[in-house]
């Protein structure tokens, strides 16, 4: 349900900041821009209950729990990314968002790299 609810406050909006946008092109802006505010509230929501159900997979982890830990910080930085790109593309600031693209995709690769060290370590302990 939340999710009709969530596309139908996504498409209200945007058809209000499209007729907005004849009278002035910033008011079609700030409403785009709440709109995705409100929006953002709906995913805390649903990443909140994930959050919740990691604390149980930290249990079943133990030692390995930084590498979950990992993953969220890549997944949390995914979205925000797409999140700001998306805003700033809507405002047309195509170079903006392309350069917070980027950012996060280096971001990621940056956060990952413990893990691929780590995997390098095993394959090369087991080959001997």
């Amino acid at each position: 349900m939340d999710m009709i609810k969530a596309g139908m406050i996504g498409v209200v909006g945007i058809l209000f900041a499209v007729s907005l946008k004849a009278y002035k092109a910033e008011y079609g802006i700030y409403v785009a821009v709440a709109v995705c505010l409100v929006i953002l509230e709906y995913i805390t929501r649903y990443f909140l209950q994930i959050l919740s159900g990691m604390e149980i997979l930290r249990g079943y982890l133990r030692d390995h729990y930084s590498y979950l830990a990992l993953l969220l910080k890549a997944v949390g930085a995914t979205y925000a990314c797409e999140f700001c790109a998306g805003i700033c593309k809507d405002a047309g600031y195509g170079g903006v968002a392309g350069q917070i693209e980027m950012l996060g995709k280096v971001y990621i690769l940056s956060v990952g790299m413990p893990v691929l060290l780590s995997l390098m370590e095993s394959i090369q302990s087991i080959a001997g």
